[in-house]
């Protein structure tokens, strides 16, 4: 805004004019300085109409200046003085205390600034881990439904002699199927979702292709197995001992004995004439 418009305005809305008296360093050069030195400074009279800014410079070319020009040359009607009162800004009350000119004048209440209330959640977030879980399982489907299964490849040839012999001694169908591997993560370094949730249901996947084939039952060794296949609530006895602890010890043998008589009748493996 340029100099003469702004004491225009302060000066219809009755509020003292605070004019510099010395030009600023790097400012450019005033119009009204000269005349202030003069006359003694804009009280209560209008400015000369020489020193009235030229409403036709580039800089008042924007839609502020001409409102300014619009309220110069209105300036006596009360409509005018009445829109710009409207607009006035809050005077702080230290100048109304000073100038008795504008007492009349309302100073609106400052309301300190709040800060929105952000609410807490009522339940703590869950964190998904995301990370793929590392097991393997090796398969051996035997006659009768049995489907034997371990945690490691190396114990997978003496876990099929193993299971011959139970099918024996249990009265069993000694028919075995070839051994058949399950390994999570299925694909290494895999930009897919291979977490835990998606081992399940691939492991699933697979119990479902034994069951397709005639699996009833599993007869687990190792933690891995149990943990797993209990998951997904496949049926059978799981020993918490790899295949060669359980065939070297005999406290072991019996606790797979009976866990094997413990199943339910229609779970059993039937001898296939």
């Amino acid at each position: 805004m340029r100099e003469a418009v702004r004491c225009q305005y302060l000066h219809a809305m009755g509020i003292p004019l605070w004019v510099p008296r010395h030009e600023l360093p790097n400012a450019a050069p005033s119009q009204l300085l000269p005349w202030l030195g003069e006359q003694g400074g804009p009280h209560g009279s209008e400015l000369p109409t020489g020193h009235l800014p030229n409403y036709h410079h580039a800089e008042d070319h924007s839609p502020g200046g001409h409102f300014a020009a619009e309220l110069l040359q209105h300036r006596g009607t009360s409509t005018a003085i009445a829109e710009t009162r409207g607009n006035a800004p809050a005077v702080p009350a230290n100048v109304l205390a000073r100038n008795p000119a504008t007492a009349s004048l309302k100073v609106p209440p400052v309301e300190p600034a709040r800060t929105p209330s952000v609410p807490l959640p009522s339940e703590a977030v869950t964190v998904v881990d995301l990370t793929p879980p590392r097991f393997e399982l090796h398969f051996v489907a035997m006659g009768g439904g049995a489907i034997w299964v371990c945690d490691g490849r190396e114990q997978l040839q003496a876990m099929q002699a193993f299971a011959l012999r139970v099918a024996a001694g249990m009265g069993w169908n000694q028919q075995r199927g070839e051994p058949l591997s399950f390994r999570w993560p299925f694909i290494e370094h895999g930009k897919d979702d291979q977490s835990a949730a998606v081992a399940e249901q691939a492991l699933r996947a697979q119990w479902q292709f034994f069951v397709h084939h005639g699996g009833r039952f599993v007869i687990g060794f190792g933690p891995r197995s149990g943990q797993w296949l209990t998951r997904i609530q496949v049926p059978g006895c799981y020993q918490d001992g790899d295949v060669f602890s359980v065939m070297n010890s005999a406290e072991q043998k019996k606790q797979l004995w009976l866990a094997l008589l413990k199943l339910p009748m229609e779970q059993l493996p039937v001898e296939q004439s």
